[in-house]
């Protein structure tokens, strides 16, 4: 078996609401499976997906983002559609990181970070 260093790292693109279907909820249960299976986890909010960034959210299935993040998980968050949807610092969850450029860290954690990659 491989060092942590040589584990697949697993990306999740959430675009989605989280009221609007269970698709965000369904992708965070994935997350769940691919850390508990030994995998790193990479989770970017992008459009819609922004609104799981939120302090207070309902929960939307079995699986929570600040229980991916105690497991391990990177989440980073887009700036412009934090903006769009009137969320600032002070109502975001605790370990998230904000992108510096949306679109440039988007395409590096794809083509550089991640092995693998799901997308809602």
């Amino acid at each position: 078996m491989g060092s942590e260093d040589d584990a697949v790292t697993v990306g999740f693109v959430i675009t989605k609401s989280p009221l609007e279907s269970g698709l965000a909820g369904g992708l965070m249960t994935l997350a769940r499976a691919a850390l508990d299976g030994g995998k790193r986890v990479g989770i970017f909010l992008i459009s819609d997906g922004v609104w799981l960034a939120k302090k207070g959210l309902k929960s939307i299935g079995p699986v929570t983002l600040p229980e991916l993040i105690d497991g391990g998980a990177t989440v980073t968050v887009s700036p412009d559609h934090l903006k769009a949807a009137g969320i600032g610092e002070n109502e975001m969850l605790e370990g998230l990181t904000v992108a510096k450029n949306t679109y440039k860290a988007l395409v590096q954690d794809v083509m550089e970070n991640w092995d693998r990659v799901m997308v809602v």
